[in-house]
């Protein structure tokens, strides 16, 4: 990231606003820096870097608005961008949800940026994979997977003074590794690159892959699962698209709209939206500009708040959350789910069951009724039976339906340890793993 980026931003929004016309303007700066190296069959096959930037400029005249963006920050760019901006907002119909651009903000300061990672090298991505891949040839695997690291930038400011802009860094490695049709499972994110242990996450996929080889099969039915943290942010996934969002509650198509304030979930379920948590990586500002706040969502089991815009926080008589995503959109999402941890452990959990099965994590799983959130998919990459407080057998994996609030209402024991975990559909979230009662197995497959 260049060091000069904030001030870069910022005379670009002073030319603007400088030749806008408009009653009032918006912009937003969105930038990034991917890199990626991918392997397959224990060797590197793909290196890939871009940089991406993309410039909103949305101008208000009346209670009519519109937006056009670039890619450059070109005099020849910005100039045409904003003509066209102002040129389709003329022809807009009057827009009665609109609202006044907000003023100058304070934000909190969030520490989501790591030099580290902003400077990691294809070298150093390909030699921490061969760490990876040397120890899946050690055991006769073959290992798959990706290193990638990103850099991001954002940036809000208009023409009432407000001004905001951060920057964030992510770096997420992932390894299959596999013999035959067996395979395990690891997935670690951080902020830092130098918080991930390559060979510790390639040896935990290594041992389920050398458990999962043999499976026996599993019928259908109702279990108690011991869900690892990524098997459990499928789930939370689903809360935060159809659950907490504001203008859902609204319409009237969440749980939320005969569920706030009474007891949904089990009793040592609590969900914070925290984008101050130093573990997980947020934004201090919306996209309206509004400083996000740390909100309750789910308190003991009984869910206390949605998130909110000011159109939504107006319309419901609530306080405004600040979770807007840019518009015409007016939905409102939560950016830093983080769910209560427990006082237990994998290890204890299984030693606690007398029968059940252990899930890595889950593959494509679906949403099927966003008001029960009842979704379907599979398990995969290590799913084993549990016998009498011990892992015994590898299984073979099964598709599951289940509603999450069903799942959530049936918690026997929480993790003390907390992961940032993706879902297979995105998301990133800071979860414990689970041990949950009568999770519904609807069919097996043949794998």
């Amino acid at each position: 990231m260049k060091k000069n980026s904030e001030n870069e931003f910022k005379k670009v929004v002073d030319r603007i606003f400088s030749l806008s016309t408009a009653d009032e303007t918006e912009i937003l700066l969105f930038k990034s820096k991917n890199a990626l190296t991918r392997y397959a069959e224990n060797y590197i096959h793909q290196n890939v870097s871009n940089e991406n930037l993309h410039l909103w400029i949305r101008t208000v005249i009346g209670k009519k608005t519109a937006t056009a963006t670039t890619d450059s920050f070109s005099e020849d760019a910005l100039k045409q961008t904003l003509e066209n901006a102002i040129s389709v907002t003329k022809l807009q119909k009057n827009n009665s949800k609109l609202l006044p651009l907000l003023g100058q903000q304070k934000y909190k300061k969030v520490n989501n940026f790591s030099q580290a990672t902003d400077k990691t090298t294809p070298e150093r991505r390909a030699l921490e994979v061969s760490k990876a891949v040397n120890l899946c040839k050690k055991n006769g695997l073959e290992g798959a997977g990706i290193f990638s690291t990103e850099t991001s930038e954002m940036g809000i400011a208009n023409s009432n003074g407000l001004f905001g802009y951060t920057s964030s860094t992510e770096a997420t490695f992932s390894i299959t590794a596999m013999k035959g049709i067996a395979s395990g499972w690891n997935e670690v994110i951080k902020k830092d690159i130098n918080g991930i242990d390559v060979e510790k996450s390639a040896e935990i996929a290594i041992e389920k892959a050398e458990k999962s080889q043999f499976p026996n099969e599993l019928k259908p039915g109702k279990y108690t699962v011991i869900m690892e943290p990524a098997a459990v942010a499928e789930f939370v996934l689903f809360l935060l698209w159809k659950g907490f969002n504001g203008m859902d509650y609204i319409e009237g198509t969440t749980f939320l709209k005969d569920g706030l304030n009474k007891k949904i979930f089990s009793e040592n379920f609590s969900i914070i939206e925290d984008p101050y948590n130093p573990e997980i990586g947020s934004l201090p500002f919306d996209f309206e500009g509004t400083p996000i706040q740390k909100i309750t969502l789910v308190e003991n089991g009984i869910p206390k708040n949605f998130v909110t815009n000011r159109w939504i926080a107006k319309e419901t008589g609530v306080k405004n959350n600040g979770h807007s995503i840019p518009l015409p959109s007016q939905n409102a999402y939560p950016f830093a789910m983080c769910i209560k941890p427990g006082k237990s452990s994998v290890p204890q959990m299984i030693k606690n069951t007398k029968k059940g099965v252990l899930v890595t994590h889950f593959h494509y799983s679906n949403l099927m009724d966003p008001i029960t959130l009842l979704t379907t998919g599979m398990t995969r990459d290590g799913f084993f039976l549990i016998e009498n407080g011990e892992v015994t057998k590898p299984l073979k994996n099964m598709r599951f339906t289940e509603s999450v609030i069903n799942i959530f209402s049936n918690i026997e024991e929480i993790g003390k340890d907390r992961e940032i975990a993706s879902a297979f559909f995105g998301g990133g979230f800071l979860v414990p793993a689970m041990k949950i009662n009568n999770f519904n197995f609807s069919s097996s497959t043949e794998f």
